[in-house]
């Protein structure tokens, strides 16, 4: 393929894909973003998001098996090694 054609693909392929986010994102905007009109109604929001998260997260341990972690070597396994030049 000549150098010419593989920048134009590339060129119109990067801005499709910014076209058709912006698009997206100009299409969803009201469900994307949260308009309030009073700091009544933010706090509500926020007290209802903090509700939900609240009661869907457990407190406890952890399901999964513990995790073993890494210690460093005793002192009695460290070996000097030296190495002399001439």
């Amino acid at each position: 393929m000549d150098p010419t054609t593989i920048i134009l693909l590339n060129v119109i392929t990067y801005m499709g894909g910014i076209f058709t986010g912006l698009g997206i994102c100009f299409k969803y905007k009201k469900h994307l973003l949260i308009k309030t009109t009073s700091q009544d109604q933010l706090n509500e929001l926020f007290t209802s998001i903090h509700h939900e998260v609240g009661t869907s997260t457990t407190v406890g341990p952890p399901i999964s098996a513990p995790v073993a972690y890494a210690s460093a070597p005793s002192p009695d396994e460290f070996k000097e090694v030296v190495i002399r030049t001439k």
